[in-house]
């Protein structure tokens, strides 16, 4: 779509930047749309198909740009394999392409860039997954909330633990890692009060072989249901599991069932599709916001999968459960701490 509309300054409140949860969004007016035909760039440092958080990106924008039948979307990934020098270069390469209506830049490890190239390049637009320091007016942010991502999880641990005892396996130990962990042990303080929890963090999303190897100590140690916040290194997870019996697990994705579908017994889920008819209205209208737009348990944008059938048929009680919660969820009875882990 051209000519791009051209934005005001403003800023996102510093508290929304930080905690992400605010209330409201700050607005920027634009020119109104030439036409509905619109352009998105997405970016990512990883793999499409990395069966998680990079893949449930590409899926879920794809699929709400054929619903919208008006929506080309061209995506870049392994973008990290390069370094910093790469994920700058593919920010500022489609930036000065002209060719983008929206850039989509989905993980921490490109924000960098974006902060860098947004203020050269005013008039493009921009979306991040997390917020992006200057906060430029011309790149909206969105947020899953990882607390309410963690309380699922740690909902899915209670149902899986007959010992008392659950594990939770991270990657780096970034923020919004220990978000999910604070809502994590919020939901089993309430599902399963008297379980112990054992956290783990591997220092990296991404090697099977860390993932196995936290999951096979786990296990020695009598933890008997795991949820994991891996992307390729959950399959070292349900490697582990699959090599001892009476052991429960469970995905964050709706891709974790088919790396090993004996073993996953039902994930947690973020969808993104709901992000990008907010998106398109607002450029096709002539408004722009930064944000930030919330993946939350209200509006679906964080949620479960049913029961598996390696699920149903280790907890027959679990897909009754699962719906319950759903119901629970749905009737606004589900409240999650905001998580203060600045320190």
């Amino acid at each position: 779509m051209r000519p791009r509309p051209t934005l005001l300054t403003l800023l996102l409140a510093g508290a929304l930047a930080v905690a992400g949860l605010g209330a409201g969004a700050a607005h920027a007016s634009t020119q109104p749309a030439a036409d509905d035909q619109l352009s998105f760039a997405l970016l990512i440092g990883g793999p499409s198909n990395d069966g998680g958080f990079y893949q449930a990106m590409v899926d879920g924008l794809s699929a709400a740009a054929d619903t919208d039948g008006a929506i080309d979307v061209t995506v870049r990934d392994n973008l990290a394999s390069g370094g910093d020098a790469s994920l700058e270069n593919a920010v500022r390469e489609a930036a000065a392409s002209g060719d983008f209506d929206l850039i989509v830049a989905h993980g921490f490890d490109l924000v960098p860039a974006v902060a860098k190239f947004a203020p050269e390049y005013p008039d493009q637009l921009f979306a991040t997954s997390l917020p992006v320091e200057g906060e430029p007016a011309n790149v909206e942010i969105y947020l899953s909330a990882f607390e309410e991502i963690g309380y699922n999880a740690g909902f899915l641990a209670a149902q899986g633990t007959t010992a008392g005892s659950v594990g939770f396996i991270g990657g780096p130990g970034l923020p919004f890692e220990l978000q999910s962990e604070a809502g994590f042990r919020q939901a089993m303080a309430e599902y399963a009060p008297d379980a112990s929890i054992t956290v783990v963090y591997t220092g990296t999303f991404e090697d099977p072989q860390l993932a196995q190897e936290a999951a096979t100590q786990m296990i020695g140690d009598g933890v008997d249901s795991i949820w994991n916040q891996q992307a390729a290194g959950q399959s070292g997870v349900y490697t582990a599991c699959a090599a001892a019996s009476g052991v429960n697990c469970f995905g964050n994705s709706p891709y974790s069932e088919a790396v090993n579908p004996d073993v996953v017994l039902a994930s947690t889920v973020s969808d993104y599709t709901i992000l990008v008819p907010q998106w398109a209205e607002r450029i096709r209208s002539g408004s722009w916001e930064v944000g930030p737009d919330l993946l939350n348990i209200a509006n679906g944008g964080t949620t479960l999968t049913d029961a598996t059938a390696a699920g149903s048929g280790r907890l027959p009680d679990l897909q009754a459960a699962i719906d319950a919660y759903r119901d629970r969820a749905a009737g606004g009875e589900i409240v999650v701490d905001t998580a203060d882990v600045s320190g």
